[in-house]
């Protein structure tokens, strides 16, 4: 199973261009591995960037040297900024850099799928193989989880990181000792290295804490208080180590903060108070609350909005999910509703960290861009879900229903690829119709730069009027091109990013960036209809001889 999904994921990531934030974040790893400067992670903690980099030390890539930012702000630990300075450094084996960097990810979503193997067959004492293969399955398999595992972004990171966290947690609740403390605080640690969802994890595991201790009084109240701040400051310990603790012990007021909430913490305190952690981390985290707070326009079910919608990310799980998970996840549910009772400590933590993340990303962040915000979430519910239905599957049906519906997630796995981003279940009409219903990481991010050489090698054509979503430079993967001005198209091919058609965005043009004011508008009654489908993200016409500007 590990092996199709490595073979799925690797086969995906060489296809593939580099997408949006692909573009910032392996820099941002490079940069600090070759210079030990952590304040390059400007919105981020640095692991999986640093990870995803290690292979670029062994690659020797052509380095051109010094390069010009285009049209971005001069500033040296520009996240953005340094993705064009990156890119044009190493324009020569710029997809070659991210093929490797990315198989470091492949790697990581196989140690996922190993850690939920692992925890359902623990959750399931009566038939453990079926719990884990069915969870490891959901997760391998899974269309959205097979979009990012050959990414060089947070996302797949967070989940694994954060599953980590709270499998070594649960393991500490079986058996509440010393040893397994402090690896359950050098797991909590390495996740907030991740991303900073993995915040959450701090509140979840004190309340599955508590309640496990209330149930059992498995040891002495003064041990478990002791174990708590064992746990806590090894984790801040992992932190400041994941730093090579610079900048730890700054003081609170001499920090460069935006946001209100750290704002408010910097008068509430005493100025020269210390803060336990690295300033990069902190800095970081406050750009995030800045990016919450502020958001930005959104899209679903065909209409743009500015900010989030508590509903977002529910509506795009019940379309970007396939039918065979949304079956095992409700009758998971239901199995556990019929049991009843008060559920384990085990699964309050896994229900409880899934539905915190969903909800904290619904209700408290206007920045709602994708369905990958919520990933760490996902391996979660479905350990609880396979421990849940494998424990239940006392007749022989029953285990056979199971394998039927993780066979027919296996074909849906099959039958998307390589363009897994863009899955959409049957529910809204598939794949080729899902920007009707959500846009940015949810179906186009930029990732089929590939394929649009690729249509032109194979129908002639020298040179495409383009509008693209993304950051990089259509020329490093040898595309002829030109932006047409918003007057409209000139007769011949026309290729357009389908997020555009949803979002404002920025447009790269060989060199200069051009900021869009709102979506793109395509008049089909002059352009006709689109003549082909590049992996469900790029929408290709036709604009014939006869028709006049076709503007957008």
């Amino acid at each position: 199973m590990a092996a199709v999904h490595a073979v799925l994921a690797v086969g995906t990531l060489r296809q593939k261009s580099v997408t949006v934030d692909e573009f910032g974040h392996l820099p941002v790893g490079y940069n600090v591995l070759t210079t030990r400067d952590f304040a390059y992670c400007e919105f981020n903690p640095p692991l999986m960037n640093v990870l995803n980099a290690v292979p670029l030390l062994f690659m020797h890539p052509r380095d051109r040297g010094e390069a010009v930012v285009p049209s971005e702000p001069d500033l040296k630990y520009s996240l953005w900024g340094n993705g064009y300075v990156f890119m044009a450094r190493f324009e020569a084996d710029y997809h070659r850099l991210f093929v490797s960097a990315r198989c470091m990810t492949v790697a990581v979503s196989v140690l996922l799928g190993v850690v939920v193997f692992v925890w359902a067959g623990q959750r399931s004492p009566r038939r453990p193989a079926l719990a884990g293969l069915l969870a490891a399955g959901l997760v391998w398999y899974s269309p959205n989880m097979l979009a990012h595992a050959g990414l060089v972004t947070t996302d797949i990171g967070a989940a694994a990181f954060l599953t980590l966290a709270a499998f070594t947690f649960y393991r500490y609740l079986g058996r509440p000792v010393w040893r397994r403390a402090i690896l359950a605080g050098t797991a909590l640690g390495a996740a907030q290295l991740v991303k900073f969802s993995a915040i959450y994890l701090y509140p979840v595991l004190l309340a599955a804490a508590i309640y496990a201790q209330v149930r059992r009084r498995a040891i002495p109240w003064s041990r478990w208080a002791m174990h708590g701040l064992c746990i806590v400051a090894v984790s801040i310990v992992v932190i400041n180590a994941g730093y090579l603790f610079q900048g730890t012990g700054r003081a609170l007021g001499s920090m460069p903060v935006r946001s209100d909430a750290l704002r408010w913490l910097q008068g509430a305190l005493p100025y020269r108070t210390p803060v336990p952690l690295p300033q990069a981390i902190v800095l970081a985290f406050d750009r995030q609350l800045e990016v919450a707070k502020v958001g930005g326009p959104s899209f679903l079910f065909g209409k743009t909005y500015p900010g989030g919608r508590w509903y977002y990310f529910l509506a795009l799980l019940a379309i970007k999910t396939p039918i065979p998970l949304l079956v095992i996840a409700l009758a998971g549910l239901m199995v556990a509703v019929r049991r009843g009772g008060w559920p384990s400590a085990g699964g309050l933590l896994l229900l409880g960290l899934a539905g915190t993340l969903l909800a904290a990303f619904s209700l408290l962040s206007n920045e709602h861009v994708g369905l990958r915000l919520i990933m760490p979430a996902a391996p979660l519910f479905w350990v609880w879900a396979a421990g849940t239905l494998a424990e239940a599957a006392g007749q022989r049906w029953h285990r056979v229903g199971i394998a039927a519906l993780a066979a027919w997630t296996g074909l849906e796995a099959v039958r998307a690829y390589p363009d897994y981003l863009a899955y959409f279940n049957s529910f809204v009409g598939g794949s080729s119709r899902g920007y009707l219903y959500a846009a940015d990481s949810n179906v186009d991010w930029g990732q089929d730069l590939i394929g649009v050489k690729r249509y032109m090698d194979a129908n002639d054509i020298d040179c495409i009027q383009l509008l693209y979503f993304g950051r990089v430079a259509p020329e490093v993967y040898g595309i002829r091109y030109e932006v047409p001005p918003p007057s409209g198209f000139r007769p011949g091919y026309a290729a357009v990013s389908v997020t555009l058609l949803a979002l404002p965005y920025i447009l790269y043009d060989h060199g200069t960036l051009i900021e869009t004011l709102r979506p793109t508008r395509i008049d089909q009654a002059v352009t006709g209809p689109p003549v082909a489908r590049i992996g469900c993200s790029i929408l290709v016409f036709r604009v014939p001889d006869s028709a006049g500007p076709a503007p957008f």
